[in-house]
């Protein structure tokens, strides 16, 4: 790959990132018995270090990290495509993901950066599915931790999609839509009682909402954007077809997921940055989980007129939230 460095297993003590150069590194790092990619970008290595946790599972966002570039004056942003994701995927086509594994990922990643970077603590951004297994370790590692950021929070799935499906329906029927209820109706109950269930129907009522402009998907602007990265390369066009064998048990291991099964109280900053017109999870169940919660420091911050992906979506205005909360 071109400008991918070697697998490194340990960190150099002359790291030139160690001495607060410019940072713009793309390698696989053996992490917890496999090889994980990891691509680090920053103008300033002494900026505060993010761990970035993306979404899906299996949406690898290292391939489109390019479009965060004017983030790199402010912080050195770290990209891991996850196990069961993106270049790690297709380096360990075998490697099934779990929220065991996948958290002992996040901590040996972690704990690499620190060395790496000569920083007592690291940062975390979620979004999404990242938010999940992000805020599980931030609640049993706050020692490793500045800070979480948490972006389209997940609170509880099953209960992230009775509010979507409600509010669809209100939607559907305060604008006439019968057709749009008929369909929703021949499902039968949503979300069903087993993630396949709840897959197979969510898929249905995603293209829906899409249609009544209650959420963003456009899969083929996604790929045009991942084709003009710089990391892209022809190869990466197959981790759909090896994610696919990959997710299905973590789908599983998700769907009853609730952060309520988790302490409220956190030992580290607590930071929410919501798209107030997120409907695909919902941003008024993170903003009454964040409520009750206890920290440190907290702060909840609703983007005006954005969804599920504030960041790409308002991207000034998401900037100006995050050097407001890491800032602090």
């Amino acid at each position: 790959m071109k400008g991918l460095n070697p697998v490194s297993e340990k960190l150099a003590t002359n790291s030139p990132a160690a001495k607060g150069k410019f940072v713009d590194l793309a390698e696989f790092v053996y992490i917890n018995g496999i090889e994980q990619f990891l691509y680090h970008t920053g103008d300033f290595a002494e900026n505060p270090v993010i761990l970035h946790l993306h979404g899906g599972p299996g949406n690898a966002f290292s391939t489109k990290a390019y479009l965060l570039n004017e983030w790199n004056s402010s912080f050195t942003m770290v990209y891991w495509d996850q196990r069961g994701a993106g270049k790690t995927a297709l380096k360990n086509p075998t490697s099934v993901p779990t929220f065991e594994n996948l958290l002992k990922d996040i901590d040996e990643i972690i704990l690499y950066l620190k060395k790496k970077y000569n920083k007592d603590k690291i940062g975390i951004f979620a979004h999404s599915w990242g938010t999940i297994i992000g805020s599980i370790y931030a609640n049993q590692h706050p020692e490793h931790l500045a800070f979480y950021i948490g972006v389209g929070q997940v609170i509880a799935p099953i209960e992230n999609e009775v509010v979507t499906f409600q509010e669809t329906i209100r939607r559907l029927k305060e604008n006439g839509n019968q057709d749009g209820i008929n369909c929703l109706e021949k499902m039968g109950a949503y979300p069903g009682e087993k993630a396949e269930e709840f897959l197979n129907k969510m898929g249905i009522v995603r293209q829906l909402q899409k249609k009544i402009g209650m959420i963003r998907i456009k899969p083929e602007k996604n790929l045009e954007l991942i084709k003009q990265s710089p990391l892209f390369q022809p190869e990466d066009l197959n981790t759909k077809k090896v994610c696919a064998n990959l997710l299905p048990s973590l789908f599983e291991e998700m769907f009853p997921y609730s952060l309520y099964d988790y302490p409220l109280t956190y030992k580290v900053p607590v930071y929410y940055i919501l798209g107030k017109e997120d409907w695909q999870v919902p941003s008024i169940l993170g903003v009454n989980y964040f409520n009750k919660i206890d920290a440190p420091a907290k702060e909840l911050i609703l983007i005006e007129e954005a969804k599920h992906s504030p960041m790409l979506e308002k991207p000034e205005e998401f900037l100006k939230a995050m050097r407001k909360v890491v800032g602090r």
